[in-house]
């Protein structure tokens, strides 16, 4: 049996950021991602195949439903909400992992846009594509907000203390049985998974890891892992130092676009060879670990905070950057869309994609020059 510490109530609290470092912590962000892939690729996956429901919906759903939960844990991370017991303890403790590890991994922008490319281009229509982009930002807007003043609701009104002590030691226990239940349930989901029995190779390919439910899950959990890692330290450490004195939450936007971009890498493979389909590999990085590393729960709080926190150009300050994160969203839903057209050319315009074609004959030219100098 998985031996987790206990911890006491004395570990070092810092004020400033109203959060107990503990070793602990360490293991959240390894098990916070692993469970928020558990509950997006096998039980939602589940729903959608069992019902009528679309994955459209249900990633709008995922999204709005973890901008709610980001303004909820927002405000125990910065002390908006104060602990008035063990349970709202436990809240205040867990929350920047929560932020950090489960919400980037269960939300996705990347995976928005590429919603947006698959509805566009089924109903035909660029518009119906970038409004569900917008309806989706704009809900998560609202959404942020109501998380943040359902926290003021169940907490205290009193001012931090040191007697937020007293809540500690039972805090701890809290989490750690929250651990083991959260272990629990990862362990459900995989046998769950091998309850219909485990997938043969794909149309017998010699593929480098054998395509299997258990494989999959497993490299999802991995990327997932270790894609909300890199969003947070492109958007924390990397970012801050290259645009300093910025005004604008840039670190949240670089991730929106960079991650953004990347998981278009599984419909471009398929381009030139439509059996990069079948790589587990690949499809978990455009997946698991670009849908981590971008950040939409993030932007809905960045947009609240320069919203409420700048008294004059607060709202100027959040319009730029729900508009510039429209503009970059746009532009990768855009591509996406003239891939996907390309993937799928028989029902659609045959002007539509030209674009990217002509970067894949561009791209193609230069291959070719390549290989006759080798050759030469």
């Amino acid at each position: 049996m998985l031996a987790i510490p206990v911890l006491d109530g004395d570990a070092k609290y810092t004020k400033k950021s109203h959060i107990y470092r503990t070793p602990a912590q360490r293991i959240w962000v390894v098990l916070l991602p692993a469970a928020a892939t558990c509950l997006t690729d096998v039980w939602f996956q589940t729903a959608i195949l069992s019902s009528a429901i679309g994955y459209d919906f249900v990633l709008a759903i995922a999204n709005v439903s973890g901008a709610f939960l980001d303004g909820f844990f927002a405000e125990w991370e910065s002390g908006g909400a104060v602990p008035n017991g063990s349970k709202t303890e436990a809240l205040h403790l867990i929350s920047e992992d929560m932020r950090a590890s489960f919400l980037s991994t269960y939300t996705s922008w990347a995976g928005m846009v590429g919603v947006a490319a698959s509805i566009a281009h089924s109903r035909s229509s660029f518009l119906i594509g970038l409004g569900y982009i917008i309806v989706s930002i704009l809900c998560s807007f609202v959404a942020v907000q109501l998380g943040s003043d359902f926290a003021k609701y169940i907490a205290s009104s009193a001012p931090i203390t040191n007697t937020s002590y007293q809540f500690a030691k039972k805090a701890h226990h809290i989490l750690h049985r929250f651990m083991v239940l959260l272990i629990l349930y990862i362990i459900a989901s995989y046998i769950y998974l091998d309850r219909g029995g485990t997938q043969n190779l794909i149309d017998g390919k010699n593929l480098v890891i054998a395509s299997t439910a258990w494989n999959q899950l497993s490299l999802s959990i991995l990327f997932a892992v270790c894609g909300a890692y890199a969003g947070n330290k492109v958007a924390d450490d990397i970012a801050p130092k290259i645009f300093q004195g910025s005004m604008l939450p840039m670190g949240t936007l670089i991730c929106n676009a960079l991650f953004g971009l990347l998981g278009l890498s599984l419909n471009c493979m398929r381009l030139s060879d439509q059996s990069w389909e079948d790589s587990l590999l690949l499809r978990a990085f455009a997946l698991n670990f670009c849908g981590a590393a971008s950040l939409f729960a993030r932007h809905a709080s960045d947009n609240r905070q320069l919203y409420y926190g700048n008294t004059k150009g607060g709202v100027r300050l959040a319009g730029i950057n729900i508009t510039a994160n429209i503009l970059f969203a746009t532009l990768l839903f855009w591509v996406a869309l003239e891939i996907e057209i390309l993937l799928n050319p028989e029902a659609t315009n045959k002007k539509s994609g030209r674009v990217v074609r002509k970067l894949l004959k561009i791209l193609e030219r230069q291959r070719e020059g390549q290989n006759t100098s080798n050759v030469g």
